[in-house]
C-alpha cells in the first residue's frame, strides 16, 4: 500500500512545472489639482489637494497626505531673525547624517531669477527615515525648508512611488513659492 502512494506520488510529482507570471505592484496616485495657499508668515505657494494643510507652529505648515501616510513639514525661517549660513549648514548636516544610510543622494537645484528664489531637493535613496528634504530661499529676508516623514518603516523600494509622486509637488512648491 506504501508503495502505491510512493508510486502516484512521483508520477503525479513529474509533471512540467507551468510558470506563473511575476506580479507587479501597481500603485495608481491621482493626478494632482493645486491650490494656492498663502501663510501669516510672508510666503506663499501652491499645493496638491491631495495633502491637507495644517498649522504645527507659528510658521510651521504640515501638508498631510493622509492616502500616503505621509507628511510633508515646511518651516519658514525670517533671515533677519536667523543666519542664512547657518540654516544651510544645518540642512547640510542634516542630510549628511541622514546620508550615511543612503545608497546615492540625488539633487536638484531650482532657480527662479525673476522672483530671486534659488533652492534644492534632494531625494535620499536608501532605507533613511526621511528621504526627501527640500529648501526655498531669496538669501536676503526668506527661507523656507521642509522634509517628508511617512508614518511606515522606512523601506525606500516600497516607498519609492509615494515619493517621486510628492517629489513633484515639492518641485510645484518651489516654482510658485512667493514671498510677501
Amino acid at each position: 500500500m506504501i508503495r502505491v502512494v510512493i508510486l502516484a506520488l512521483i508520477i503525479l510529482g513529474c509533471q512540467t512545472p507551468t510558470p506563473k507570471p511575476k506580479a507587479q505592484l501597481a500603485l495608481t496616485y491621482p493626478i494632482p489639482q493645486y491650490k494656492s495657499l498663502s501663510s501669516e508668515c510672508a510666503y506663499a505657494f501652491e499645493y496638491n489637494l491631495l495633502a491637507t494643510p495644517k498649522k504645527f507652529s507659528a510658521c510651521g505648515i504640515t501638508l498631510d497626505y493622509e492616502a500616503l501616510n505621509a507628511k510633508l513639514y515646511l518651516t519658514y525661517f525670517d533671515l533677519n531673525k536667523y543666519s542664512l549660513d547657518t540654516l544651510l549648514l544645518d540642512f547640510d548636516k542634516r542630510l549628511e547624517m541622514l546620508g550615511k544610510q543612503a545608497s546615492q543622494v540625488n539633487e536638484s537645484a531650482f532657480e527662479n531669477k525673476t522672483e530671486n528664489l534659488l533652492g534644492s531637493c534632494i531625494i535620499i535613496v536608501g532605507n533613511s527615515p526621511s528621504n526627501l528634504h527640500f529648501f526655498g530661499t531669496n538669501t536676503q529676508k526668506h527661507y523656507i525648508t521642509g522634509s517628508l516623514l511617512f508614518e511606515a518603516a522606512p523601506n525606500y523600494d516600497s516607498l519609492a512611488p509615494a515619493i517621486m509622486y510628492v517629489k513633484k509637488d515639492v518641485q510645484k512648491l518651489l516654482e510658485t513659492l512667493r514671498w510677501d
